[in-house]
């Protein structure tokens, strides 16, 4: 089962905000930025991010949600994450299976005072120092169908030479559930990046936030220290292993993707390095652990477009989505479907698997290549893909 629109382009839409009221008409100019959770009793909650203007990060939008209760089959009407004097447009979520709770961790930005400018602050101006974030988190006990406000925190153990202070990188988070020591189950993981000053210079780096009260307080946990980590996933194995994956933002190697892991919850990582056998054309990527019939899978999407000939560029093209499966904990992938033709724009994806036996897919696309208007989904059974290994 396929369905390309969730938000249909160009049509005037009007939808409830979190606290069922009712938005004026808008029409999607975009949307980005696809996720799931699925809820203790089999509820499926999709998320993505609606743009009203223009696609580019900073331009104004809000979050918003379609859910599923038939593991995926069909969903019900769009409801947006936001309300009226919402400081930020909408945020990632992460499931807390222990309180059967949604919770959302969002920031905004900010022009710093006398460093305002005529335009839409953008990176280049949080590269420069212009700006500073603010971060939020809002929570939801019945299913993503109503929320608190959200509550203004500060994320503690940011250093000051972050210019780029706190990400959350685009997907969802994860709880931990496997650890050795139990004082670290329940712990809500977010991956991030950030930009740090380095030699004088502006550089991408990944890092992990971490909450040990269900959302209440956050705090910097451990640091990918490769140059070029940037969006990040991540995965918890079933020996309470975190497998943490980073696009690769320009790194050397080009086109490869960073991987390292962490054995005490997220607080340090080890291994660091590229993955010979995954391919990263520097775009957002989609990550599900699946265990099946006693084994242990690493699902994995990312398109897998190739460089241009005649690029000056590191960049691959946005096409061609492949879905690759890891067998040994992430040490080698394996590409063994891709989901979209060649030609067709295919960009950021997301993975869930669910406790039905299928593997959801959504990724984002549009008529023409670069314009992210679409988002396409499909539910693979986990069974026919294990026998495409």
């Amino acid at each position: 089962m396929n369905f390309e629109y969730i938000t249909k382009n160009g049509v005037e839409t009007v939808a409830p905000d979190m606290h069922g009221v009712m938005s004026e008409p808008f029409v999607p100019f975009s949307v980005r930025c696809p996720s799931f959770v699925e809820l203790n009793d089999g509820t499926i909650v999709y998320f993505f991010c609606v743009k009203y203007h223009s696609q580019d990060d900073e331009a104004p939008g809000c979050g918003a949600l379609v859910r599923s209760l038939d593991g995926g089959k069909t969903w019900g009407d769009m409801r947006l994450l936001r309300y009226d004097g919402a400081p930020c447009g909408g945020g990632n979520p992460i499931y807390d299976a222990v309180n059967d709770t949604i919770v959302v961790l969002a920031r905004s930005r900010h022009w710093r005072p006398g460093c305002e400018q005529d335009h839409i602050l953008n990176e280049n101006d949080q590269l420069a120092g212009r700006t500073y974030e603010r971060f939020y988190v809002t929570k939801s006990c019945d299913g993503g169908l109503s929320w608190t406000d959200y509550k203004e925190i500060e994320i503690e153990g940011i250093p000051s030479h972050w210019t780029v202070q706190t990400c959350p990188t685009p997907g969802a988070g994860i709880q931990l559930k496997n650890q050795k020591d139990p004082t670290k189950n329940g712990r809500l993981v977010m991956p991030s990046n950030r930009a740090e000053l380095i030699d004088g210079k502006n550089a991408f780096r990944a890092h992990l936030v971490l909450s040990d009260d269900f959302g209440d307080t956050w705090r910097v946990g451990a640091l990918e220290d490769f140059i070029g980590a940037n969006e990040s996933i991540i995965v918890e194995l079933s020996d309470g292993t975190l497998v943490y994956n980073c696009r690769n933002q320009g790194g050397d190697p080009p086109s490869l993707r960073i991987q390292s892991y962490s054995n005490d919850g997220g607080e340090t990582l080890f291994g660091n390095g590229v993955v010979e056998t995954l391919y990263d054309p520097i775009c957002h990527s989609g990550i599900a652990q699946v265990t099946y019939n006693g084994k242990e899978y690493i699902f994995y999407t990312a398109p897998t477009g190739e460089i241009p000939a005649s690029a000056d560029h590191l960049w691959g093209r946005r096409e061609m989505l492949g879905l690759y499966v890891s067998c040994d904990g992430g040490e080698t992938y394996k590409l063994i479907k891709v989901l979209s033709p060649k030609g067709e724009f295919a960009a950021y994806s997301a993975l869930l698997a669910t406790r039905d036996g299928n593997l959801l897919c959504a990724w984002e696309t549009g008529p023409v290549y670069g314009e992210y208007r679409d988002i396409k989904y499909t539910s693979l059974d986990i069974g026919e893909l294990i026998k495409l290994i």
